[in-house]
């Protein structure tokens, strides 16, 4: 049997940022060293603009025979004509989600709507309608994963507390609840080493957020608990309210740094929590939660759902 050829399309804007070199640059690396080569190839394709037909007739040959997996809104850049030429050649049309919803394509043009957390994905299944699925169009969750540039670097065993932010503080639901002892790295999606490095110097990762959306054609836009992976992959505990997507359903309702919300107090009452318990029992509770969830997102078990998710296409 012929290996399944896969190729992920994106938009040329998409290039350097975070969510395409995560979910399309890493996805396929870790696909290709965890999937036997005999049953799939992996592509990428920059998605033109349905007017440069040339682009397009060359995009069109690549797909031939693929199933396409367009990363967020990439399939935007084509018409509606396009669309369906792409999809009499292609083997499948896959669209990731990720963390947005992405507008509705024509009823059946969509072989499969992949979320990145098991809340996106009850989300999206509850509310399909509104992105006019045709009759055999099915939602299928796909984990993310923890950048694969911190293998291998948990920082220094500490001896005592030391809480950190690392995202956009644009997403701080209140950014004076960042304690102003606590390291925060400049987030730059285009260059994001000198980030990364600095993972590893704090052992309590601030991951609080307002996680409540309003719907995009219906469905509520959802995240995957990224930062929870990244701190996991680096030993780290977290500090995070139960409103986060999937928090929970890794961690567990009863985590010991599970709060109920993300205000200054709350997050205030949570630290105070982390520095008491540091080094406790209860600190090695989360420990233990934090590692059992770098397993279920580990680049084995991404590969194998990947794979499930492409099973009808085979």
């Amino acid at each position: 049997m012929k290996p399944l050829k896969v190729v992920f399309a994106y938009r040329p804007r998409q290039m350097r940022m975070g969510g395409k070199m995560m979910r399309v640059d890493q996805l396929i690396e870790i696909l290709r060293a965890n999937l036997p080569e005999h049953q799939f190839t992996f592509e990428t394709v920059r998605v033109p603009k349905a007017k440069q037909t040339q682009a397009f007739a060359e995009m069109l040959e690549q797909c031939r025979g693929a199933v396409v997996v367009f990363h967020k809104s990439a399939a935007v850049n084509l018409d509606a004509e396009t669309r369906a030429a792409l999809k009499k050649v292609a083997a499948g049309i896959c669209i990731d989600h990720l963390d947005f919803v992405v507008a509705p394509m024509e009823p059946g043009f969509v072989d499969v709507h992949i979320t990145a957390s098991w809340e996106g994905k009850d989300e999206m299944e509850r509310n399909l309608a509104g992105l006019l699925p045709g009759p055999d169009t099915i939602v299928r969750h796909l984990r993310h994963h923890a950048d694969p540039r911190l293998a291998g670097t948990e920082g220094e065993a500490l001896d005592r507390l030391v809480p950190g932010y690392f995202g956009a503080a644009v997403h701080v639901a209140d950014t004076d609840a960042i304690p102003s002892n606590s390291i925060v790295p400049e987030y730059e999606p285009k260059d994001i080493d000198g980030f990364l490095k600095a993972l590893p110097d704090s052992n309590f990762h601030l991951c609080v957020r307002n996680a409540e959306v309003g719907p995009r054609f219906g469905v509520k836009s959802t995240k995957p608990f990224t930062k929870g992976f990244n701190a996991a992959a680096v030993k780290a505990n977290v500090l995070v309210n139960r409103q986060v997507h999937d928090a929970a359903y890794y961690l567990g309702d009863d985590y010991p740094f599970m709060i109920d919300g993300y205000s200054k107090e709350e997050v205030d009452r949570g630290l105070a929590k982390a520095r008491e318990a540091f080094g406790s029992e209860e600190w090695k509770i989360g420990k233990e939660r934090m590692a059992q969830m770098a397993a279920q997102v580990a680049p084995d078990q991404v590969a194998a759902e990947f794979s499930d998710i492409m099973g009808p296409f085979r």
